[in-house]
């Protein structure tokens, strides 16, 4: 029998919470069940949009000639802007009505009374105002702006040189081995070398370079910092301290400028008077240290390492699988790092017996006036790099200790009774529950991390703004270079977003 609502439920029905309004049955037909998955529909509906938006003519022409029957003129921006917000989100809207009567016929439940629906209604208007919003804006800069905005300013000559980073003057072979697409790649005019999109594709590479790099140094050295503040140690608790109040209090950007100019700006410019710390040389003008190349082994050395990361990957989840059904410890990382290290040195041995060492060492030398070989980090790099680091490292310092404090001394003292030491206790006991609430404030800080490299221009580092910023001043083109930064920046966070997410939702408490 179908059950009912009654005037005394709530006026909010949630049918996702009331295990007497059961779910309808899932269907058993593949099809229905694969244009069900979320990454189908939202395929479908890009697919979607892409279509409204090569067909945007037509729909303009509907509106002009058959709706409203006026000239183009008379019709304002506004209109036109709420009638493209109104296509984009038809299919959402009809979406979220087919779900509220299928509702309403199985289990009686009102529309109107229906949480899900109102839900989803809320995000549709969202949706509208957000599309229309933008169009109107988009029109607005469209008819005030002088310079007529112009998309293929990406495939000008850029003329001014990238000092570090892939060179934008070498062609892209490697887009030739892309089946199907390759030579029409590698024969488009915006990736020819010297051109403005190959000058910001080397930009972003350096933002990259320099985010990946602090990321890891910053995680790190914030994990230290926080657990020295509460240190037993006076003078590991106090310095640590310091150290956060200290960086966390003062702007970035006075930190870049003091490293940058008061700390690698009083070491030597000559390369003949660089700090020599047995292969690296450190001077004003960065830091120069040998390359890793590789050699014809290496595929072995390679393939061996792969092998060792799915095989580590399995046997962790298969520890994991043990601990549940018999409370035996895990060990993953034992496990996992036998797996690897033992299958890499496996790879490492054949490598050898083939033909050599799988790596070689390129060695800086210095000639004349400067050196050759080797790799280097400019000190714009060096003062990026380093000023991330201990400038997030000290509020993720903050974050790991109330993350730690944040579990309860119980645990702590159930732990020493078990005879667990201190570093036991810390690292079996409290960080596993730690991070479960270090994680979200954790993304944060790494998305501000991501935003706070466009501080690079200020120190002449050629990131992805201070490159755009050459292009925009060489062209006069701002709305379509910021257009584009925007949208690299959004695409670099929620990447962020995305892998963060991911850890976090593996930190869940998980229940039989």
């Amino acid at each position: 029998m179908t059950a009912k609502y009654s005037r005394t439920d709530d006026f909010f029905v949630n049918t996702a919470d009331l295990s007497a309004r059961r779910p309808p049955p899932r269907s058993q037909n593949a099809a229905v069940q694969f244009l069900k998955r979320p990454i189908v529909l939202v395929s479908i509906y890009l697919a979607y949009v892409v279509l409204i938006l090569v067909n945007w003519d037509t729909l303009h022409g509907w509106l002009v000639e058959d709706i409203l029957d006026k000239p183009p003129e008379k019709i304002g921006n506004g209109v036109e802007a709420m009638w493209l917000g109104f296509w984009i989100a038809l299919p959402y809207l009809v979406y979220s009505v087919i779900n509220a009567v299928s509702v309403q016929v199985r289990l009686g439940i009102p529309f109107f009374r229906n949480i899900d629906f109102l839900s989803d209604i809320t995000q549709v208007v969202f949706l509208f105002a957000v599309v229309a919003g933008l169009y109107t804006l988009m029109l607005n800069v469209k008819d005030n702006t002088q310079i007529p905005i112009n998309w293929n300013v990406v495939s000008r000559r850029f003329s001014v040189e990238v000092s570090e980073g892939p060179d934008f003057n070498t062609e892209l072979t490697w887009l030739k081995d892309i089946p199907l697409v390759g030579d029409s790649l590698a024969g488009a005019n915006v990736l020819r070398p010297g051109t403005a999109t190959r000058a910001l594709m080397t930009g972003v590479i350096n933002t990259l370079r320099a985010v990946l790099l602090a990321l890891v140094f910053s995680t790190l050295l914030g994990i230290f910092v926080g657990i020295g503040l509460l240190s037993n140690n006076w003078l590991v608790r106090n310095l640590s301290t310091i150290y956060v109040e200290i960086f966390r209090n003062t702007p970035l950007l006075v930190q870049l400028f003091f490293i940058f100019r008061g700390l690698l700006g009083v070491l030597p410019t000559s390369p003949r008077e660089a700090y020599k710390l047995g292969d690296f040389y450190l001077s004003g003008r960065g830091l120069n240290f040998p390359k890793v190349l590789t050699t014809d082994t290496y595929p072995y050395f390679l393939v061996s390492v792969i092998a060792g990361l799915v095989v580590g990957a399995f046997l962790w989840r298969w520890r994991l699988k043990v601990q549940d059904e018999t409370g035996k410890p895990a060990n993953t990382l034992a496990w996992f790092s036998m797996a690897f290290l033992g299958l890499g040195a496996v790879g490492l041995g054949l490598a050898f017996a083939v033909g050599g060492s799988p790596f070689k060492l390129d060695y800086p030398v210095l000639d004349r006036f400067n050196f050759s070989g080797g790799s280097r980090w400019s000190s714009g790099y060096l003062t990026l790099v380093v000023g991330l680091t201990l400038y997030t490292g000290a509020f993720i310092a903050d974050i790991v200790r109330a993350g730690i404090q944040s579990v309860s001394y119980g645990q702590i003292e159930a732990a020493r009774a078990h005879g667990l030491t201190s570093n036991q206790t810390l690292r079996l006991v409290v960080l596993p529950q730690a991070m479960r609430l270090i994680v979200p404030p954790l993304t944060n800080q790494y998305l501000n991390l991501s935003k706070n490299s466009s501080l690079a221009i200020a120190i002449g580092f050629y990131d992805l703004y201070n490159v755009a910023t050459v292009v925009q001043n060489q062209t006069g083109q701002a709305v379509a270079l910021f257009a584009i930064l925007m949208g690299t920046y959004l695409v670099i966070s929620l990447l962020i977003s995305l892998l963060m997410n991911m850890v976090n939702r593996s930190m869940r408490l998980k229940t039989r």
